[in-house]
């Protein structure tokens, strides 16, 4: 039977992959990659097990974006650890700025609501607990996904890294983006081409060499997650994207024989 200690690792692995999802161009908003209504559904197994679903939705809520995520466990998972997550990301619609973050987190017997404000006058982020000064660019776990697809990355070259922090537990976690090229891969909806990425980890309590985490990037406008795999110090995680509407286009696809 597989253990609570795997499934809290789990769930660790996932706000990573929030944390370090990229590409596009920022500019005016008609041209960012996501819009009000995109709607993005991916599968997670652990091994050949499914083990849970997770959700992202972009709404508005007047001048600011309202960015929701959504995790929850399933079948034997379920069983053994119940999840039910939501963060939410209220964000300026021009400057990408979180101005506010929540999260109602529910995993087993541990419960926890937390709400974290950006106050970019005082330059601190002012959460339940404690306040904290603000470094330049901010971002929170949700927003800072939506951040990394408005960045252009057309003239990377391979190997190259970007610079990520994030808001998390009142500390801003740092680490690399290396981009590792183009691929194209099978899913679902066809062979979808792709850009590559891997985020520089921390080894010893998950992962067992720092760039264990492989994420593909649909390499078209919408720039969304397409497939993640991670290898972890006992099995695999993979999650794949099984559905997705309001995007600015439908995916790009590839035929290949």
């Amino acid at each position: 039977m597989i253990s609570t200690t795997i499934l809290k690792k789990m769930k660790e692995i996932i706000v990573l992959v929030v944390l370090f999802t990229a590409p596009l161009i920022l500019a005016q908003e008609k041209e960012l990659s996501f819009k009000k209504g995109e709607k993005l559904t991916y599968k997670v197994h652990y091994g050949l097990v499914a083990a849970g679903t997770a959700e992202l939705v972009v709404k508005t809520r007047g001048d600011e974006y309202k960015f929701i995520a959504k995790g929850r466990s399933t079948g034997v998972f379920n069983l053994l650890f119940k999840v039910r997550n939501t963060y939410e990301s209220y964000v300026s619609r021009w400057s990408l700025k979180p101005n506010k973050f929540y999260r109602d987190v529910r995993e087993g017997n541990f419960r926890k609501k937390e709400s974290v404000f950006f106050n970019y006058d005082l330059l601190q982020a002012e959460s339940t607990r404690d306040t904290i000064p603000l470094p330049e660019n901010t971002q929170d776990i949700v927003s800072i996904f939506y951040y990394l697809r408005t960045q252009n990355f057309d003239t990377l070259e391979l190997g190259s890294r970007q610079s990520i922090q994030v808001y998390l537990d009142d500390e801003f976690m740092n680490s690399e983006l290396h981009y590792l090229g183009l691929d194209t891969i099978k899913t679902k909806f066809g062979w979808i081409p792709c850009t590559k990425w891997s985020p520089e980890l921390q080894t010893g309590r998950i992962f067992n060499n720092q760039q264990a985490l492989k994420i593909w990037i649909s390499n078209d406008v919408n720039k969304i997650p397409i497939q993640i795999k991670a290898k972890i110090l006992v099995g695999s995680i993979k999650m794949d994207l099984t559905k997705y509407s309001g995007t600015r286009e439908k995916l790009k696809k590839v035929n290949r024989n």
